[in-house]
Formats: C-alpha cells, structure tokens, sequence
C-alpha cells in the first residue's frame, strides 16, 4: 500500500503527541498489544477491495469463545457467528458511511458463543479511504456490552411488570367499584374542575364522557331533605374541614330513584381548603334489603304477638329440649299445663318424664328417639298425672334442629290439652258404636224381615199362580187375579222398602259388567205383558237406527230403573199408549244413553212435580187411594241414576201424559253374549232328569213340587242340608234346588260337601235371601245360579230349560 496515500478520516494528525504515538506503534508491537487488550475487546480491519479478506485481533475471537489460532480471520466466518437481521442493518449503515464521511458507523450487534448464547457487541469503524476518497479499508473496534443489555433487558422487563402490574391494578379497582357499586370523586376549588371516577358516572346513569361540574353534581340529589344535606355538608367541610358520611337519595340522569352513601373529606393546604375528594356508592339494594328486614321484624312482631294470642286463647304451651345438655325449657302455658311453678321444675329431662304417665312413658320416648334418628316431626298424645293425682290428655308436636354437620342438636314443641277432645271422642266412639250397632240391627232386621216375609210369600204366590194355570172362571177368577196382582204389589213394597233402607246407609252399590240394553228392554216388556193386557194399553219401543247396542253397567239396576218407569206410566195410563225411545247422545258435554218413558196417562199438576222425587211422596192422597203404591219408587230411581252419575228430565202436562228422560253416562263395549235364564210360559220336559230340592217349610215344598209336575221329573225332597248330603251320597241327580236356612245343616254347607263328593252336580241356590250381596256371596261360594222367593214360575222354568238338555 505504499504507492497509495492512507487518509484516516476524522483525526488530527498534527498534534505532536499523536505524531509520537503514531511512530511508536510502528516500531514496537507490544504498545499496540497492550491497547488492543486492554482497552478494547477486538480490533477488526477489513480489505474492501476484497471483501473476503479481513483480519481479526486475538480478543475478537476469544471474547466469543473462540482459540484465535484455529481462525482464518475471513468474512465467511464472521457471518456465521453474527445475526443475520444485523448483519443487514450493518450493510446499511456501511453503506451510508461509505457515501457519507460525515456519518459514523456505530452500531450494537449480535454474536453467537461457541457456547450457543448471545452476546452483544457494540461496533464502531471508519473507512480508509484513498487519495479519490473511495472506502479501501474498514477499521473497527468492539466492546462487549452484554452486561449492559442485561440490565437494559432487566429494566424494561421490570417496567413492563410494573405497568402490567399498574394496569391489573387499575382494572380490579375498576371491578372491584363495579362490584361494591362503589365510584370516586375529586373536586379542584382551586379550577373548580370536578373528576368522577367511571363508575360514579354509570352510577348517575351518565356518559364515561360526561364532565360534571359542582353545582350539577349536587343536584342530582333529591329535592328536600337529601339536596339540603348533601349542600351543608359539602360547605361545613370547605369553611370547618369537616368529613361527611350520608345516605341520600339521589335521582339518576334517567330518572331512576336510587339510594347512595356519600363520603367526602376537604382537603387543605396552608390553612386554606383547595379541594374535596371521596367515594360514591349505590346502596339501593341494602336499602331495598333493610326495608324487607323491617317489614319481616314487622311481621315477626305481628306473627309472635298473633301466636302469643293464639297460645293464650288455646293454651298451647312452648318447649325445647336441648339434646346435648338435655335441658329442658318451658313457657310459662307449660307450667299451667303440668300444674307445677317454676320453682317446682328443675328443667331436667327426668323431671319432664316423671309427668307422663307410666303407661305412656315408653312409647313416648321411643317416638322421640325415633324422631331425631329418623328427622321426623314429633307428632303424638298422651296423659300425664297432674300433682292432684288427675289425669290429662296432651298433644305433642315437636320438629327436630340440626347443625350443619347434620347432627341433632335441639327438639322445640309445643303442647296443649286435647282432655275434652279424647273425653267427647269416647263419646263420640260409644255412640258411633251404638249407631253401628243400630244400623247393623236394623238392617239385619230388615234382611230378615224379607227373609220372612218372602217365604211365607212364596206359598201365596206360588199357589196363586198354580191356580192361576187352572180352568177357574167367573168371580173367582176375577178374586185370583186381584189376589195375585195384591200379592205381587206387595212383593214390590218389600223391595222398595229394602231399597230404601240401602239407599239411606249409604250400603247401595253399583256393578260394573257387560250388558245388552236390548235385552233389559225386553225383560221389561215380558214384566208388563199382563198389566198391559188387562189395561189395553199399547206398547212400544223405537230404538235409534245410530244405536249400538252394548255397554258397561249394572245391569240389574238399569233394569229396576226402567221397570219404575214403565210401570208407572202404565199404571197412570188407563188408555192410550206407552211408549220408549233410545237413542245415544251428548248431554252436559259428555256422551250419553238417552232413554225417553213417554205416556198419555193422567199427567201431573207443576205441585206434583216439584214433590214426584220426595220419598214418600204421590201426586195427591187420591192418588195413592186410587193407584197405591209407596211413594218411594220415584225416589229410589232418582237415587240408582245420582249413583250411576246420570241425570232425569221430567215434562208432563196434566190430562195429557207424561215425558220422562233418563241419561246414563256408560261406557261402550262389546255386547255381552252370555247366555241368561229367561222366563217361559211354559215347563221344559225333563222326563229323563233326577232332580233334588232341599226345603225344611213343608208348604213351600208342596209348591215347588206342584210347580215341577209339568217337568214330568223325577223329584226327591229332603227337609235339610244333611238329608240332601245323605241323599247325594247315595246316587246321582241332574239338578239340585238347595234352600239356604234349614235346620241341621244350612245349604252353604251342604254345597260345600256335595260338590267335594260330585262336582258334576248343579246346584241352584232356592232363598228368600235376596239382597245383592248375598246373591254375590252364593256364586263366589259355586252355586251355578240363584232362584229367589217367592219363586216366579216363568222365570223357574226358563232356568230348568237349561238343565233339561
């Protein structure tokens, strides 16, 4: 380089000292060692003109962890240990240099160790330019300044923490007012400047952006009482230096009514008030909460002033029982209770039990037991022997408290006296026996009374029928059938009256089976042949093209309704005609049987209609003189339809006839196909039969064997249970007529024993005991039917007509 002139930029070469400095570097290398050691960390110079060509002094390499030995000093190499995003600002720089003397290269960069980690260099150079000016050579030098970064690093990590901190800071204070509704408020007397905090603004219902002043943010208070406080306060703190502490109501920007606690301090400096400042919080819900605690403590007042009342008028006394000290404590009404004072009660447990009486002690405390183990209400009564020696009837009622661990821990109570109560109970009881027993005895009376009204009946009307099937003509024919039409009208009062006796116990039940309606209608129609005969009245029956017949019922029931009604508008229709309608039908919104009885008999007065349902109840006292009757079979139809949940309509004019409707709400089925004993006029021919009948009244046996002649069967009559047992142990019979009260044996009994020998055997249970249940209870016992007396003769042979196949 010697033909070329080097000019080092930006240094004065005419200082003496520097000329000097200049020839010592040249002849002795050990000044220039000890500069490049010691006062820099590297000294780096690079030939421009060939840029892969540089040298680097021994501490560049070693301040990087590199043997400076094992280097070739070339640009290759420092590119693969600085970082590349430097390395393009450093090109940039140079070139700027390069360009411009002016400007200086001075820049920190990036270094990978031979370790991995980074250290920062600072680099400074200058450009050896030659005599034109063009950059040849770049001169340079570095410090390390890893240390440096570390605490520029460390404070700005530390600064971000701190404002991170700030702004977590600003933000829960900012919840926190949120949450508590709580805001802050700075006012500058010295500006008159006025700073609500965002959360005393969202507590006025105003903008974040809103700027009050201090007159407006007084009168956002209420008018009154509120605004005046609000104003003394804040200027007793200006001119005396007072704090304040208030709860106002305040109205919202958008008219809102709210309740807030204002706090506020004056703030002074040199004697004299420059500002106030303090917090804002909505306290409208603990107002709100206040006000309902005041009304509960109100109504707490009311309730106990109301049950000390109620305790007073009944004489209920309070307790508790404390179940861990088992002490036990009582309001004064459980002093006058027990008949003890206070001084005379201990408050122990025991002294309580030594009250109850000892018949009563162990239940009770059982009960108890029961009641905390089980946390059950304590609910139980009994007597305690008062100090006099009498005895008294209390009621205890008790729930059981517990810990939060679940644990029981106290029994509170109350007791009062129930001794008038059990007293009038017993009473009560005895004459709820007594009416029992009365009821039982009069319906036992009245099961009887059939009993033994019907046997004798059944001779009478036996034989009246037998002679009716005779050739007697003239008077006495007219004699027979009058007798037979009593006898039978008489049957029906006996009915009617047993009916009634049911109706009024409560004891009538309705049955729910399968039925034809069609086959009731005929039933009733075969009933009233002959009265309709003898009073030639016509007849008919006009069923609905739409009816489907079938339904859900108690049949038997169905049939006395309609029977009832038939035979009443035949009886009250001396001519002309009766006649039925059936029809189906919606009637007060439900799907009904309508069943119209329409007549042009008599008729009856609008009087007569408002009594035709009363029990023992007929148009008029001629009426009954002229037709009979009880008076009770209206009733008692309008009770089977109140059971069946249906309704009657009645529409008559009188002279003209009568209308009346019946509903029934039954239930659709399939029509029942089962196939019943209908009567006959005639005798089935049972040549070929044995048939038994047990009888122990020796006129009803002369009937019914009379009545059986026609059969051409061969008949063996026995008087009792036993004789029909014997009877059948010694041959076979087809049939067997097994009455129910004989001597001996009853016919229960012997059913039971015949059908254990000979189960093939029919019985038919032949009783005046006619009453529904017992008809019942012979059919659970394996009776095939029952026959009640007095016997129908029609209807016996309809049932025989079974058996003679």
């Amino acid at each position: 380089m010697s033909e070329k002139r080097l000019a080092f930029t930006n240094i004065r070469s005419d200082h003496y000292l520097f000329t000097e400095l200049k020839d010592l570097l040249k002849s002795d290398d050990r000044l220039f060692n000890f500069i490049e050691s010691s006062a820099l960390d590297g000294i780096w110079f690079w030939d421009l003109e060939n840029p892969e060509k540089g040298w680097m002094s021994p501490t560049f390499w070693k301040i990087l962890g590199y043997d400076p030995t094992n280097k070739q000093n070339l640009k290759s190499e420092w590119l693969n240990i600085v970082n590349k995003d430097d390395v393009k600002i450093a090109l940039k720089n140079l070139e700027n240099h390069y360009a411009d003397e002016g400007a200086t290269f001075d820049q920190v960069m990036r270094y990978t160790h031979k370790s991995g980690h980074i250290i920062w260099v600072r680099c400074r150079g200058v450009a050896i330019r030659n005599s034109e000016g063009k950059p040849i050579r770049m001169l340079g030098a570095q410090t390390d300044v890893s240390d440096i970064k570390d605490q520029e690093q460390a404070r700005t990590e530390d600064e971000g923490k701190q404002k991170l901190a700030f702004q977590k800071q600003a933000t829960l204070l900012d919840e926190l007012e949120k949450t508590a509704n709580i805001g802050t408020w700075e006012v500058n007397l010295q500006t008159n400047k006025v700073v609500w905090s965002d959360q005393t603004k969202r507590i006025h219902e105003v903008p974040l952006d809103y700027e009050p002043n201090l007159e407006e943010g007084i009168n956002f208070y209420k008018p009154g009482e509120s605004q005046r406080l609000i104003t003394e306060a804040v200027e007793t703190g200006i001119s005396e230096g007072r704090s304040w502490n208030l709860e106002l109501e305040l109205i919202t920007a958008t008219g809102r009514n709210i309740w807030v606690r204002a706090q506020g301090r004056p703030q002074f400096e040199s004697g004299e008030c420059t500002g106030l400042f303090g917090v804002f919080q909505d306290i409208t819900p603990q107002k709100q909460i206040e006000v309902q605690k005041q009304k509960i403590r109100e109504k707490a007042v009311a309730e106990s002033i109301r049950l000390q009342v109620a305790n007073d008028a009944l004489g209920m006394g309070v307790w508790e029982f404390d179940l861990i000290t088992e002490e036990v404590r009582w309001d004064k009404w459980m002093y006058l209770l027990y008949g003890v004072s206070e001084e005379q009660f201990n408050g122990a447990f025991e002294a309580f039990e030594k009250t109850i009486h000892p018949e009563d002690i162990d239940d009770v405390k059982a009960l108890l037991d029961y009641s905390i183990e089980n946390d059950v209400k304590f609910d139980t009564q009994f007597r305690v022997v008062m100090p006099n020696g009498n005895i008294k009837h209390l009621k205890a009622n008790a729930i059981i408290l517990r810990n939060d661990a679940g644990e029981p821990v106290k029994a509170i109570g109350v007791n009062y006296d129930i001794t008038d109560k059990v007293e009038t109970m017993k009473v009560l009881e005895q004459e709820k026996l007594r009416a029992e027993a009365a009821a039982k005895a009069k319906s036992d009376f009245l099961a009887n009374m059939s009993h033994e009204i019907r046997t004798p009946m059944n001779a009478i009307l036996g034989g009246l029928q037998l002679l009716r099937n005779s050739d007697i003509q003239g008077n006495l024919r007219t004699i027979l059938d009058n007798s037979a039409f009593s006898a039978q009208s008489l049957l029906t009062i006996i009915n009617d009256i047993l009916d009634y006796s049911k109706i009024e116990s409560n004891k009538l039940s309705i049955e729910l089976a399968p039925f034809s309606l069609l086959e009731v209608l005929s039933a009733v129609k075969y009933d009233m042949d002959e009265m309709l005969s003898s009073k030639g009245v016509a007849y008919f029956v006009d069923i609905d093209e739409n009816f489907v017949d079938g339904w859900i019922g108690d049949i038997v029931r169905v049939k006395q309704i309609l029977l009832n009604l038939v035979s009443n508008a035949v009886k009250f229709t001396s001519k002309g005609s009766v006649r039925i309608k059936v029809a189906n039908c919606e009637h007060n919104g439900k799907q009904m049987i309508a069943i119209k009885v329409i007549d042009s008999g008599i008729g009856m007065s609008n009087e007569a209609q408002q009594r035709i349902f009363e029990r023992f109840a007929q148009a008029d006292a001629s009426t009954t003189r002229r037709y009979g009757g009880t008076g009770l079979g209206m009733a008692i139809t309008l009770s089977l339809i109140d059971l069946m949940k249906g309704d009657i309509k009645l529409n008559s004019i009188e002279g003209t006839g009568t209308t009346i409707t019946v509903f029934l709400p039954l239930e659709p089925t399939q029509a029942d196909t089962q196939t019943r004993a209908k009567k006959s006029l005639s005798a089935p021919l049972m040549s070929n039969k044995k048939i038994l009948i047990a009888e122990d009244n020796a006129i009803n046996q002369v009937v019914i064997q009379t009545m059986l002649e026609d059969t051409m069967a061969a008949i063996t009559m026995v008087d009792n249970g036993k004789q029909a047992v014997d009877a059948v142990q010694r041959e076979d019979f087809d049939l067997i007529l097994m009455d129910i009260h004989m001597p001996e044996m009853d016919g229960v009994e012997a059913h039971r024993q015949i059908s254990a020998m000979k189960r093939h055997i029919p019985v038919i249970a032949l009783t005046a005991n006619v009453m529904p249940e017992d008809v019942a209870y012979y059919l659970e016992e394996g009776f095939n039917s029952h026959l009640g007396k007095p016997i129908d003769m029609n209807q016996l042979f309809g049932m025989l007509k079974q058996y003679s196949r």
